[in-house]
């Protein structure tokens, strides 16, 4: 018999008879005392080892919560369904089955996340062979501002062998030059000039084609057939890199002959739509942050970690030995991975972040882009099933299966939500029980799987909000979800909005359905309320419905915050700086602040009360800018760097005058300049990174947060709700309701 089949036959017997015995434990016929006993002593070990972050430590941690979680999930199935009831039935066994899916869900996190593998770099070896490195920046209809940063970052990156930049313009083939629509195809051929000249400029290379067909994978596959270097590094068109990203991953390339492809994270220098509308994204960790913080580390440990489709070098040999980029599916970058994986190459994650992406901008952007990774993940679910797939070890399946049966949460959170509305307004018993089995069941379930998240995960995502994005987005996905799980091959890619504005604050598009829910579920909590008063023998079960509802209806109330749209004007991020400068204009030279920075334009705070600078003039701005390190104490190296702005705007603040300005040349070496300045350095994204973990909460200040967060939000929806009414009052009408 072949070792390595061997292998997997015992690995296999041993999971079964683990799995096995962790049943026979949990479906164990014991007394309430016991059982009582059994929780009371998983929480106190679980507290004890809080501390120990050994891999040992954390595995029996997860083996304890397990067992809670199979003994509680074998309770509800045999106390808790109403087996006599036909017409309840039916609803309790989807509120059964969603919370299967959920324990199903946490269990298979546990198993991912539970031995991290934090991957380090490797420094690039000059006297091996130097692999060439083809730089893909594909792009469809973004705007100008969006590509070009990326373009130049691509463009003088720094690595001591042979590479190029090309961009693939789908905004430009022949399909869209020939559109029958005269404005678009005006619209697509200036931008592809624009384009096109800020690549020469540039020394990258423009390359399109002749029909935009499987969008941003056929755009890739097109290009794979014009370029032939060893390695292929792929940018989304937003996705700016610092100048060390190919001198940071091209070594494992050198050291591992058998790896197909690395992945970094996705940075955004802009907050979430969530985090920004709710005004917390200084107080919480990236919504992302999860997921390459800490999950990818885990997939890493089983060489499960998958491809994101941007961020990543693949080597190319890999890449046309699966075909190229996969167009089975709208997530080509997960499933390209599955068939890498499959072929028998490794993968890897490296945890330095190089890329400075823009998150959606606006609500209705992040529901857009969540909509296109739930269709495609449950593409790959349906269509190249992992757990059928040959080719891949026993870790990666179940890495891949975790992926991508996630993303059918929009279906089962809307059933978390819709449940309790059914109790109270409907009367439909979908939960036999009542408050003391909730304290001896229900309760240590819930409080020993939120210990383990936090432990798990408390660094890069508070407690209960999982739940808060989740709910966002579960809405809105739930059809598209339910669509293709119908029909696996409609679904079609549809870009993600970047460099959105949004001239004042406004609700999103989407709010009227939440504020249809939000009206439904707090009818049922008044309802339930009325009950419970009015209803004593009711009250031992109406008071486990009413505490889920009371839950939703924060979460809801969240949502409305995040649906709230802040105003923002500017297309392109501002980064923080705050560091020393000088403005000069005429003879005279003033110290200043230089508070943060675009590609184009800056923020300055003038400390002297008489300057005479006016809006309109033109200011030479001088900062201190990194180039490069010293060779014996590796110390960074600084010079000064002198640019040509525009004073458009002027503002007195509180530590002096505040000064806005823009570039006053469009040329690509003073973008340059203003980029190493802003995006040139890995180091400045790491101290971001490490700031978000240290906003960690233990999870009752977390719970009591949200709580606050939401009584604020409330009272900003209703605000904004009754400010945009009174604008539609006519001015007569007006006046006499603020008379009354």
């Amino acid at each position: 018999m072949d070792p390595n089949l061997l292998k997997r036959l015992i690995k296999l017997l041993l999971v079964f008879c683990a799995i096995y015995s962790l049943f026979m434990l949990a479906t164990l016929n014991i007394s309430i005392d016991t059982h009582i006993w059994l929780a009371a002593s998983a929480f106190l070990f679980i507290v004890l080892l809080s501390k120990n972050y050994s891999t040992r430590a954390t595995a029996f941690i997860l083996i304890i919560g397990a067992f809670i979680s199979f003994r509680y999930i074998y309770w509800r199935f045999q106390e808790t369904l109403p087996w006599e009831s036909q017409l309840d039935l039916p609803f309790a066994l989807f509120l059964f089955a969603a919370e299967c899916y959920g324990i199903m869900i946490y269990v298979l996190g546990m198993f991912v996340t539970v031995k991290p593998y934090e991957r380090k770099r490797i420094p690039i070896d000059t006297n091996a062979p130097l692999p060439s490195v083809d730089i893909y920046i594909p792009t469809y209809n973004e705007p100008i501002d969006v590509v070009e940063p990326t373009i130049l970052a691509a463009a003088r990156m720094d690595y001591i062998g042979e590479f190029r930049v090309y961009v693939l313009d789908d905004g430009g083939t022949y399909q869209k030059l020939q559109h029958h629509d005269i404005d678009v195809s005006a619209t697509a051929k200036r931008r592809a000039d624009t384009l096109k000249i800020f690549c020469k400029e540039v020394k990258a290379s423009y390359i399109t084609r002749e029909k935009n067909e499987h969008a941003k994978a056929g755009n890739i596959n097109h290009a794979l057939k014009k370029t032939s270097g060893d390695l292929i590094l792929i940018l989304d068109a937003d996705h700016v890199p610092t100048r060390d990203f190919l001198m940071n991953t091209i070594g494992l390339f050198q050291r591992h002959p058998n790896l197909g492809f690395v992945q970094t994270p996705h940075f955004f220098v802009t907050p979430g739509p969530v985090e920004r509308n709710l005004g917390i994204e200084d107080k919480v960790p990236s919504e992302n942050e999860m997921f390459y913080n800490k999950i990818l580390l885990g997939m890493d440990s089983w060489n499960g970690c998958f491809f994101c489709g941007s961020a990543a070098v693949l080597r190319r040999t890999a890449l046309e030995e699966v075909g190229g980029i996969s167009t089975r599916t709208i997530t080509e970058d997960a499933d390209t991975a599955l068939n890498i994986h499959s072929k028998g190459w490794d993968s890897g994650y490296l945890n330095i972040a190089m890329v400075a992406g823009l998150s959606p901008d606006t609500f209705g952007a992040y529901v857009t882009q969540r909509s296109r990774w739930a269709q495609g993940m449950i593409q790959i679910f349906l269509l190249n099933n992992p757990l059928l797939k040959r080719g891949l070890s026993l870790g990666q399946r179940l890495c891949y299966f975790n992926s991508t049966v996630y993303w059918f949460f929009p279906i089962f959170r809307t059933i978390f939500l819709i449940s309790p509305l059914l109790y109270l307004l409907l009367d439909l018993q979908i939960f036999v029980g009542n408050v003391t089995d909730f304290l001896i069941f229900v309760m240590p379930h819930l409080v020993t799987s939120v210990m383990i998240t936090q432990r798990l995960f408390g660094g890069t995502r508070r407690a209960f909000f999982s739940e808060l994005y989740e709910t966002a987005l579960s809405i809105y996905l739930f059809l598209p979800t339910l669509s293709v799980l119908v029909n696996p091959t409609k679904p079609s890619f549809v870009v993600t909005p970047k460099g959105e504005t949004t001239k004042q604050v406004c609700f999103s598009k989407l709010t009227p359905f939440m504020a249809f829910i939000f009206g439904l579920v707090l009818l049922a909590e008044a309802w339930g309320i009325y009950r419970y008063i009015q209803f004593p023998t009711e009250q031992s079960q109406l008071i486990l419905v009413i505490i889920f509802n009371t839950f939703n209806i924060i979460l809801i109330i969240l949502c409305l915050g995040a649906m709230l749209e802040k105003q923002q004007r500017r297309s392109e991020p501002r980064l923080l700086v705050n560091e020393k400068a000088v403005i000069k204009i005429e003879n005279m030279s003033f110290k200043a602040t230089l508070n943060d920075i675009s590609l184009k334009g800056a923020q300055l705070t003038l400390h002297e009360g008489e300057h005479g600078i006016r809006q309109g003039d033109i200011v030479n701005v001088v900062y201190f800018t990194e180039k490069g390190k010293s060779t014996k104490t590796k110390k960074p190296l600084y010079q000064s760097v002198h640019l040509n702005m525009r004073v458009v705007a002027l503002k007195n603040g509180r530590h002096g005058t505040q000064i806005y300005c823009l570039l006053e040349s469009n040329l690509a070496s003073d973008m340059q300049i203003q980029y190493t300045k802003a995006y040139g350095q890995s180091s400045r994204w790491k101290k971001r990174r490490r700031y978000e973990e240290s906003l960690n909460q233990n999870i009752l200040s977390s719970a009591l947060d949200l709580f606050s967060l939401a009584c604020e939000n409330l009272s900003r929806v209703l605000t904004t709700s009754v400010r945009n009414r009174l604008k539609t009052i006519p001015v007569k009408d007006k006046k006499e309701f603020q008379n009354d």
